[in-house]
């Protein structure tokens, strides 16, 4: 275990941003930088403008999920949304105070350099980063997670097989059967030996699966019977195409398919991703302000 910082430590890294009281086991975290800590559970008492005080018992933790957090309270997560890699953009939610970023690799214009810039924005303010995946390659989640990526949101899942596939990548055993390699996303090997790090991830973790064919649909209880999926969600786009109404999601017939699976999954005591998180979409609420602000600027004069 790499050093634990003292309160001199923290004046000079600048003061905690963040402490939470009431965490696992009666610990306190408190973030400094790109780091989260764990103290008694009377820490967040002691934080002062220097610092954190000396004296109280002392164990680093990994990054927690937001989202995690707040599914295990009962609330909801609410994030930010974006398909452009934008460091300063991932750091102004993190100010304004956003639960978690999304990136939308599938339809974005991301590489992996991207993604682990974004995560390490999104760190500095302890915000969770998470990702639509462009596929379900094992290869592919893997280098997700390395990056620091905490959750993933695995689309056109439409079988047993595809769900398990995603929830077996997505975790290390016994749970699943995620590679496991050293990189950002565990901190360089630096703060836990592996084994409590693979425990840790595997708790923190979410996973989504995104129903967007008609064999989705009538797969829907199949798909209830896979371990590790944490929630459900729709691509009404192209399960629209794939019900046979392209560039129609709002057709009766979709939204009967998509209430169906809803009710089917909330009666299997499992969740559905608007139970738990929502998140604006930069892409679909942007373009709109900027067509209206310039014809508003035109029509003024």
């Amino acid at each position: 275990m790499s050093a634990i910082p003292s309160a001199t430590d923290f004046t000079s890294l600048a003061i905690a941003s963040e402490c939470r009281s009431g965490s696992a086991g009666g610990q306190t975290a408190i973030r400094a930088q790109d780091r989260w800590y764990s103290y008694g559970p009377d820490a967040c008492e002691a934080t002062t403008d220097t610092g954190v005080t000396r004296g109280y018992e002392e164990e680093e933790t990994m990054r927690p999920s937001k989202i995690r957090s707040k599914m295990n309270a009962g609330e909801k997560a609410y994030g930010f949304g974006i398909t452009v890699p934008s460091e300063s953009l991932i750091d102004m939610a993190g100010y304004i105070g956003f639960d978690f970023a999304h990136l939308d690799a599938e339809h974005g214009v991301f590489d992996y350099g991207d993604i682990e810039r974004m995560c390490r924005a999104a760190d500095l303010h302890g915000m969770t980063c998470t990702a639509r995946v462009p596929n379900i390659d094992n290869s592919t989640l893997l280098r997700f997670f390395d990056r620091g990526i905490m959750g993933v949101l695995a689309p056109h899942i439409s079988n047993r097989d595809e769900a398990e596939q995603v929830a077996k990548a997505c975790r290390y055993a016994p749970e699943g059967d995620r590679s496991f390699g050293t990189g950002r996303g565990r901190d360089y090997g630096l703060d836990k030996p592996p084994a409590e790090y693979m425990a840790d991830f595997n708790r923190e973790v979410t996973v989504g699966i995104q129903i967007e064919t008609s064999e989705g649909v009538q797969k829907i209880d199949e798909l209830l019977e896979v371990d590790g999926i944490d929630y459900f969600t729709f691509g009404p786009a192209d399960l629209a195409q794939s019900l046979g109404y392209p560039g129609d999601p709002g057709h009766s017939d979709v939204q009967a398919a998509m209430e169906s699976v809803r009710n089917r999954v909330r009666d299997a005591g499992r969740l559905m991703q608007e139970d738990i998180m929502d998140s604006m979409n930069l892409v679909m609420w942007m373009p709109p302000l900027l067509k209206k602000w310039l014809e508003d600027a035109r029509a003024a004069g």
